[in-house]
């Protein structure tokens, strides 16, 4: 249907990683026409407890906000605790094509929980009533015709003020409007613990806003606000929403991966860039390193315990991974490990893996369901991708009887049959690219800062 739009989030083709928990309840899917809104309100809510930090918060999700935006025809407005679009050139209207598209890209804007095209206006009485009446009776035949005729419209009226210019509280704002549309629309049906409609105003100093339709965000802090993350990432299902829940806290993330050429194919870092992309849609930057590991692994094959190899490749990915945090001046790896899932994954062999480096090590999914992770996966797009059967770096040389709970020094005397743990790490330095995610092109690991400091000073 052309000019139509979902008024609920379920099945609507938003991201679930949005989650319905940040949208209000719906009995089901609506649809309303186009009603040639004349703003786009953004709101919201962990930002507002930042104090002192809260306007770099704000800046920072509104510079998000308009790189997700960028080529549509809008200017970006900030007032305290809350973000609002508006059409450019001023006076125009937002296409129903204008708002699809704010719809989804605002789905992408960590820090936001909810938008709304709305009608904005004077935040006086009279100015509100008008953007009601002028709108209302298209919204209610809308629903009325998807619900069937006779059949009456659960519905909400929701107020919320930050300024008295009204001289009422919210409260009476909404027992204000409920009664003007109840006497006007009989088809109504208060319904506040699951209304099918919600009709909101909202009352701010220099704007008010009317709204019909409430699209879910993300949620979290705004991107790049927490410091810099290095995610081992895989080509598996995991490692992507550990990224994803981590840039979510404001994690800006760079990403490594590991494979081990030539017992594993191109497609295995081409895999992995193709997330990559994905995930960048969420931050806007991230570079990808792609880790050769095969010649360590052969040492390890050929010197040591067939129990013990998968800990040892986890011990030595973790040094690979730290010196490449520290070069990118990351705090922190992020890692999909989830307690118990496979024989790297026990707590004793997680701690063991932990050990191989001081840096400390994040696990957003330790304890997530198999099922919620896939979930979660579907919803930011990169499941798919990684159901993609392609060898990675772990399949190669894998033993039969993985050590369960391997004890850290029978691990350590298994090292000592390897050259030194900073040998081994240059070793697979040696061998690592970076990785353009759009072109596969690959180049050089940059030289590292530090080493070229000191040369300097020599």
């Amino acid at each position: 249907m052309r000019g139509r739009r979902r008024l609920a989030p379920p099945g609507n083709g938003l991201p679930d990683y949005i989650s319905a928990m940040s949208a209000p309840r719906q009995l089901t899917e609506m649809r309303l026409p186009d009603l040639g809104y004349n703003a786009y309100l953004c709101r919201y809510s962990e930002i507002a407890l930042k104090g002192r930090n809260r306007a770099s918060f704000e800046r920072a999700a509104v510079a998000n906000l308009k790189r997700l935006l960028e080529g549509l025809p809008l200017s970006v407005r900030r007032e305290r605790g809350r973000v609002f679009l508006q059409p450019e050139p001023p006076g125009d209207t937002l296409t129903a094509g204008v708002v699809e598209a704010l719809r989804r890209q605002t789905a992408k804007c960590f820090g936001l929980v909810s938008g709304s095209p709305a009608f904005l206006t004077a935040p006086e009485l009279p100015a509100i009533e008008a953007a009601v009446d002028r709108s209302f009776g298209a919204v209610c035949a809308a629903v009325a015709a998807q619900l069937g005729e006779g059949m009456p419209i659960p519905y909400a009226m929701r107020a919320r003020r930050s300024e008295h210019r009204l001289g009422m509280t919210s409260r009476e704002i909404e027992i204000h409007f409920a009664d003007r549309l109840l006497t006007r629309h009989p088809c109504l049906r208060v319904n506040l613990d699951n209304p099918l409609l919600r009709v909101e105003v909202e009352v701010r100093r220099e704007h008010a806003f009317v709204s019909y339709e409430r699209f879910p965000g993300p949620g979290g802090l705004p991107a790049c606000t927490a410091g810099r993350v290095m995610v081992l990432l895989s080509g598996g299902i995991d490692s992507p929403v550990a990224a994803y829940l981590t840039m979510r806290r404001g994690g800006a993330a760079d990403f490594v991966t590991f494979h081990s050429a030539p017992y594993t194919p191109p497609a295995t870092v081409e895999k992995v860039a193709r997330i990559v992309r994905i995930l960048r849609e969420f931050q806007g930057e991230g570079t990808l390193y792609a880790v050769n590991l095969a010649e360590p692994q052969k040492l390890i094959r050929d010197r040591c315990s067939e129990r013990f190899r998968t800990v040892l490749y986890r011990r030595l990915m973790l040094r690979v991974a730290a010196e490449l945090a520290r070069r990118r001046e990351a705090a922190a790896l992020v890692t999909g490990d989830s307690l118990g899932q496979v024989a790297s994954q026990t707590l004793a062999n997680l701690a063991v893996i932990s050990a191989a480096t001081p840096m400390l090590v994040l696990r957003p999914l330790i304890g997530a369901e198999k099922r919620e992770t896939m979930d979660l996966a579907r919803s930011i797009g990169t499941l798919a991708i990684s159901e993609e059967q392609v060898p990675d770096s772990c399949t190669v040389f894998a033993p039969a009887n993985p050590v369960t709970k391997a004890p850290l020094p029978l691990v350590e005397a298994q090292e000592r049959r390897l050259p030194p743990p900073d040998e081994l790490t240059r070793l697979a330095l040696a061998q690592t690219t970076r990785v353009n995610v759009d072109t596969l092109e690959t180049g050089p690991l940059p030289p590292d800062p530090a080493a070229a400091a000191d040369t300097g000073r020599d």
